[in-house]
């Protein structure tokens, strides 16, 4: 009788211990997010890392990870959940999507403000960047959406093919820039100056816009671009002198133009400063901002879409998420991100130096914080689909396989 008495307290006592680490679980908030960072790369490896490492700063909140290989998955997943009436607690497009999935998300109301948070919490309220606030507050004061990262752009040139080339000096002006092609391509006849692709063309078209007409650019974000203007006809035949010395390439995308950059075969990669860990260390470059009439460079910088918060009017879930992009944009995990990826954090109190980025990135940054004009990245100007339909278009006007004509009327109907 004992014996079973005994076997009966055991049996309650290990009940009493399941139920006791049972009751914690029972408060743990479960909140999912969806994001673009699940590739084998190595900044995408480290991003997956620091955000797991959330928990250990909240342990009262569990992050179900559903990691997509690309930005456009994301934007299909999502997507697909939205019209099923699923709300993911957080969304990272990588700065795509501002057309589509935030857009969507703002105007059905599935978007959180983030704005009465930012202003309820002074330590959150510090550490939003100025650049985010100026880009992304709506005219009724609401904000939507933070990014952990700004986006900083100019070109990457091979510093020992410019020397080849008897380049003594980074190019000002366009001019410049069309003679240093010349050289270039006369001094080796297998090094392309540069790879015309997509998102090269998309960038070279915005700075071109900006240095003619700045309103041009305003009319490219609302989708309304004047393809009859003065400014744009220029633009056309910039980027036809600069197609004479480029290889044309409508199917590469970034890393297949980054893969002909590291093998010398071509002088110049057109990427954001965050490209640099991409950059084989082996060669030697440096930095410009893209060149301008007064010479005094034009370059890109800004925040994109980035982290949308999903209004499942789940109290507790909104605010284990809030946590969570406190937790992203706090210094310690802005640099980290700066250190181990190379992006730059978009937390304005994190100081750049030489020592924490390296000498290569930090004459990247300093040359675009000192560029004569600064404007937003063609990701904020250009439609994601618009972009594509615009370079696609381009170089085939470029290859002399639609007339201009054709070319204008394509545009016409984007």
């Amino acid at each position: 009788m004992k014996k079973a008495i005994i076997k009966i307290l055991i049996l309650m006592g290990i009940c009493g211990i399941l139920n006791g680490c049972g009751s914690p679980k029972d408060d743990v908030v479960e909140i999912t997010m969806i994001h673009g960072w699940g590739s084998t790369e190595y900044d995408h490896v480290v991003m997956r890392q620091i955000y797991e490492e959330f928990e250990k700063v909240h342990p009262e909140i569990h992050l179900n990870m559903v990691a997509m290989p690309s930005s456009t998955d994301v934007i299909s997943k999502v997507g697909d959940l939205l019209t099923v009436g699923e709300i993911p607690d957080i969304v990272f497009t990588g700065g795509d999507g501002r057309e589509s999935i935030y857009s969507f998300m703002v105007e059905e109301g599935y978007a959180v403000d983030l704005m009465p948070y930012i202003q309820e919490d002074q330590e959150l309220e510090a550490n939003v960047s100025p650049v985010i606030m100026e880009n992304w507050t709506t005219e009724n004061g609401n904000l939507y959406t933070v990014s952990d990262v700004l986006l900083m752009g100019g070109y990457w040139y091979n510093e020992e093919i410019f020397e080849k080339a008897g380049i003594d000096n980074v190019p000002e002006t366009w001019e410049e820039w069309m003679e240093a092609c010349r050289k270039i391509k006369k001094s080796d006849g297998k090094t392309v100056p540069i790879i015309l692709d997509s998102n090269h063309i998309s960038y070279l078209m915005t700075t071109i816009l900006a240095d003619e007409e700045l309103t041009q650019l305003k009319e490219a974000k609302n989708s309304k671009i004047q393809i009859n203007s003065a400014s744009f006809d220029k633009m056309l035949s910039r980027l036809r002198e600069i197609s004479k010395y480029a290889t044309l390439a409508g199917d590469y995308n970034y890393r297949d133009t980054l893969a002909s950059f590291n093998a010398g075969e071509s002088a110049i990669y057109i990427n954001g400063v965050w490209a640099n860990f991409m950059i084989d260390n082996n060669l030697q470059v440096a930095y410009a901002p893209f060149p301008s009439d007064d010479g005094n460079g034009i370059a890109t910088k800004s925040a994109c879409v980035g982290y949308i918060l999903g209004n499942t009017g789940d109290e507790k879930r909104i605010d284990a998420s809030v946590k969570f992009l406190k937790y992203m944009l706090s210094e310690d995990v802005a640099v980290k991100i700066m250190e181990k990826t190379g992006q730059m954090p978009s937390n304005p109190n994190v100081e750049i130096t030489e020592e924490s980025v390296g000498s290569r990135l930090y004459q990247a940054v300093t040359c675009v914080e000192n560029a004569g004009l600064i404007i937003e990245t063609p990701e904020n100007l250009w439609d994601l689909s618009e972009k594509k339909e615009y370079g696609e278009n381009v170089i085939l006007y470029l290859q002399n396989r639609i007339g201009e004509e054709e070319f204008r009327e394509r545009l016409s109907r984007l």
